[in-house]
């Protein structure tokens, strides 16, 4: 009986040793693929990936990092108050900040009353931005960047390209139209 239990002690020591490095190996292979990432941030984004779609870059312009995911998901959570958005920035020389935003859609979600300005291909699947697009006056939305919603899993998605604290944020400057594009390209489900 002894042997025995200490068999099944050194095989559950081996296992919970084994699983633990399934685990460090999935945070370190995606963090290889998705530049920007703390380890801490990956190990958070792996976990809430069973209850909610992720899609991130795979390029970010030079400088950017994921500055924080702002995460209200789960069973015990209302529809009405989940919430996970995936927020990347960095500073640029004149102070001004540059920020994006993924952000999952859980309830009323409706279409923008903008004209696309391109269908970008992406991995996971057709995205349609609206980069500066015209208001209902024919006016353009300086600094405004949008798509419309895209799956993710079994969720909608969408990318906010000047993420900040209002429409009136002077710190928050918009992304180039070529950077913009070529981080949409690069998203890939997590």
């Amino acid at each position: 009986m002894k042997r025995f239990l200490l068999l099944a002690i050194f095989i559950a020591a081996v296992s919970a040793s084994a699983i633990g490095q399934v685990t460090r190996s999935k945070v370190t292979a995606a963090m290889a693929k998705f530049p920007g990432v703390e380890r801490s941030e990956m190990e958070a984004l792996l976990t809430a990936k069973v209850a909610v779609g992720i899609a991130l870059p795979t390029w970010l312009p030079t400088g950017f990092t994921l500055e924080k995911i702002q995460s209200r998901i789960g069973r015990n959570v209302s529809l009405d108050d989940r919430e996970f958005i995936v927020i990347y920035s960095r500073k640029l020389d004149n102070g001004k900040r540059q920020r994006f935003a993924l952000e999952a859609g859980f309830d009323g979600l409706g279409g923008l009353p903008y004209d696309t300005t391109k269908t970008i291909r992406t991995p996971v699947g057709p995205i349609d931005l609206m980069y500066e697009p015209k208001d209902e006056d024919g006016d353009k939305q300086k600094n405004y960047v949008i798509t419309e919603w895209f799956t993710v899993g079994k969720n909608a998605v969408h990318y906010l390209g000047t993420y900040g604290d209002g429409e009136d944020d002077k710190s928050v400057t918009i992304i180039s139209l070529t950077d913009t594009e070529k981080i949409l390209r690069s998203l890939n489900r997590l």
